[in-house]
């Protein structure tokens, strides 16, 4: 399981990179880190929420709102949610699916990790 000290990895980093795909979208951090989405996710800009999907190509354009912007922190709670907020306070929720598959796939120069969530 990822842990703080590999999120910490992570910083500082920007978004610099969507590449959308057929059942899955991929957040590019620099030249150091990766997350794979197949599952739900939150944008919250302007404290406006709207929700897509990593296996729907049609939702991509939600994500690039957050290209090129710092990442202030990384975290996942005891639920799975991975939550990147960004030095402008947008934020951007990653919500696994309780379906025993992987949701999301975080990469990062020393492994990587699969979340599944049962």
């Amino acid at each position: 399981m990822i842990n703080d000290s590999d999120l910490a990895e992570m910083i500082p980093s920007a978004l610099t990179g969507v590449t959308v795909g057929i059942g899955s979208q991929i957040l590019l951090f620099g030249d150091m880190a990766s997350v794979l989405i197949q599952c739900p996710f939150a944008c919250d800009i302007n404290r406006v929420c709207k929700w897509g999907h990593g296996e729907d190509a049609a939702t991509s354009p939600l994500l690039f709102d957050f290209l090129n912007h710092d990442v202030e922190a990384f975290s996942i709670d005891s639920f799975g949610v991975f939550t990147i907020t960004f030095s402008t306070q947008m934020i951007l929720k990653i919500h696994p699916q309780k379906n025993g598959l992987e949701s999301y796939v975080v990469s990062t120069r020393r492994d990587i990790f699969p979340i599944l969530v049962w």
